[in-house]
């Protein structure tokens, strides 16, 4: 299933180029445009990051990126261990994070790059099509365990799928929809991408992925089996409501980007480029590049929503916006 069929946002806006950014005077050594950089990536986002730095270097020959895939905390301990100078994470530094920059001094800078969704995927020969998420936290905590308990027409035991611990998209999940409830015991999933493919083999299996790896995923883990699909979600848990468009409450909607835009999508959250000691060297131009109309071009052809720049809504069909 590719979300982004029915409904879409365009980006619009001038092209922010690199070569245009208001870049501090540099040491003639140091270019926003050569050198070596080291991205550590959430892996929610690394298929489209990949892409945007495979444009870079396509315009910017004597840049070398390299996009490394890893759970989101990992990619923030990278940073604040000065270990990396640019990294993409699906989520805010946390509190604890935030503490430990306060006790040693450690300054850091963020921009909300694009704007994703956490999906619910099941395998194509599940009949279910919504959840809302009370039903979610059920299911993940292991309070429902089959699937006729949500549907009579579906039998079977349901088995959910999750990734590591560290990953940004279950701290977030967590946090939105379980609260102070723990996961119930799951088949472990290293990766995002085996969540994908573990869903997609096994009739009664259920995960959590992002909007870009449902868009992407086809490509990337070809397969005779069908996608995984999608199901609809709605908020109706007071406490969600500082997430989600108060006009959304109780009503069901696919991850489509302009639900995510306006926030009606339950599961929305911000992606974030998060820096340190950039200088004026290849992060500083990725990060530009990036923020760029160019850069967004790609966040929106991959799924996720452009934060940078000024958006429109398109509808292509009789579906309401």
């Amino acid at each position: 299933m590719t979300i982004s069929k029915s409904i879409f946002v365009v980006a619009v806006g001038l092209a922010f180029l690199v070569s245009s950014c208001n870049l501090k005077k540099r040491a003639p050594e140091v270019s926003p445009t050569e050198g070596n950089l080291e991205v550590y990536c959430a892996e929610s986002v690394a298929p489209v990051v990949k892409k945007i730095a495979e444009q870079f270097m396509n315009l910017y020959s004597k840049a070398h990126i390299t996009v490394h895939p890893v759970p989101s905390r990992v990619a923030i301990a990278k940073l604040l261990n000065n270990e990396a100078n640019l990294v993409v994470t699906s989520r805010y530094f946390n509190q604890g994070e935030l503490d430990t920059m306060k006790k040693y001094d450690i300054k850091a800078d963020s921009l909300r790059i694009a704007l994703d969704g956490i999906v619910v995927i099941v395998n194509s020969r599940n009949h279910i099509s919504r959840l809302n998420t009370g039903q979610l936290r059920s299911v993940f905590t292991g309070k429902t365990k089959l699937w006729g308990e949500l549907d009579p027409n579906f039998q079977g035991r349901i088995i959910p799928a999750l990734e590591s611990p560290n990953s940004g998209t279950l701290e977030l999940f967590k946090d939105r929809v379980l609260g102070s409830e723990n996961f119930t015991e799951a088949f472990p999933c290293t990766t995002m991408a085996n969540v994908y493919s573990f869903v997609r083999e096994k009739r009664d299996a259920i995960g959590l992925v992002s909007t870009n790896w449902l868009n992407s995923g086809p490509a990337i883990l070809p397969s005779k089996e069908p996608a995984p699909r999608a199901i609809q979600l709605a908020e109706v848990d007071s406490i969600g409501m500082k997430n989600i468009d108060p006009n959304s409450f109780g009503s069901y909607y696919y991850p489509y980007q302009a639900h995510i835009y306006r926030h009606y999508y339950p599961l929305t959250h911000p992606v974030y480029f998060l820096s340190r000691n950039l200088d004026d060297g290849p992060g500083a131009g990725f990060l530009s590049f990036a923020a760029s109309a160019s850069g967004q071009q790609i966040f929106l052809n991959n799924g996720l929503v452009p934060a940078t720049m000024p958006v429109r809504l398109v509808q292509l069909n009789d579906q309401p916006l």
